[in-house]
């Protein structure tokens, strides 16, 4: 480990401002519009999700990133460490005619690459009960077929979307077979252009090869159902190019 790293990691482990200042730094470069960097607690870096309304490629932004943390302070880190989810600035989005499509409707997930494949959202129910707990129910769609997952959870803003994207990746599971399994990463609401989004990490693995999706979607109606749409265009996406 270079000096650089062991001053990055020291910063990051010992300095409590000293995320903020890689936060800044990165909140500089061209594309990085808000992010969400997430520690892995011991000093380093687990995972930095980058939400980007810029005409910059997603690779070039992990560049960017990769380039600035060796730059400015010594560190290196894995590109599949990084994540970039693309959203519609504002003034784009003002610009959609009625009936448009935006960069996640409420009441479907975006399109995957192959409709045949594509998971739709029927339902998320969420029921509480006596001592703050909750259990979410979801149901998604395939051709004539309805999986129904299920998870519980204490009741929090950020518990609940983990069980309400724990509950869409079990139905999930169940549309996909054995031979994928997918598992949630991370979930975590940010915001960004005035408006909030849940940004979910979903690993994929099939014939022993993982993959990190990511998907991210408007909050509309709920945090719990924004979570199940997010975790929906992450493996639609995947399971489509598939």
């Amino acid at each position: 480990m270079t000096s650089g790293e062991h001053e990055a990691r020291d910063m990051m482990g010992l300095d409590p401002w000293g995320l903020r200042r890689i936060e800044k730094l990165l909140l500089g470069l061209e594309g990085v519009g808000s992010l969400k960097i997430v520690p892995d607690g011991h000093g380093g870096i687990e995972e930095i999700h980058v939400l980007s309304s810029s005409s910059l490629g997603p690779k070039q932004i992990v560049r960017n990133i990769e380039s600035a943390l060796l730059a400015q302070f010594g560190l290196q880190i894995d590109h599949r460490k990084i994540s970039i989810a693309r959203v519609r600035s504002p003034e784009i989005a003002a610009a959609t005619p009625a009936g448009g499509t935006e960069p996640q409707a409420a009441t479907s997930p975006a399109p995957a690459v192959s409709a045949d494949r594509r998971l739709i959202l029927g339902n998320v129910h969420i029921e509480r009960a006596a001592g703050q707990t909750v259990t979410c129910r979801v149901d998604l769609a395939h051709d004539d077929s309805v999986f129904t997952g299920e998870a519980k959870g204490p009741d929090f803003e950020k518990a609940r979307m983990e069980v309400a994207a724990t509950a869409a990746l079990e139905a999930a599971q169940q549309a996909s077979g054995e031979s994928v399994l997918l598992s949630l990463q991370g979930i975590d609401s940010v915001g960004a252009f005035g408006q909030s989004f849940v940004l979910a990490s979903v690993n994929g693995t099939v014939r022993r090869q993982s993959e990190s999706l990511a998907g991210v979607v408007r909050v509309r109606e709920s945090v719990e159902e924004a979570a199940v749409l997010a975790c929906l265009q992450a493996i639609n996406r995947w399971t489509g190019n598939r």
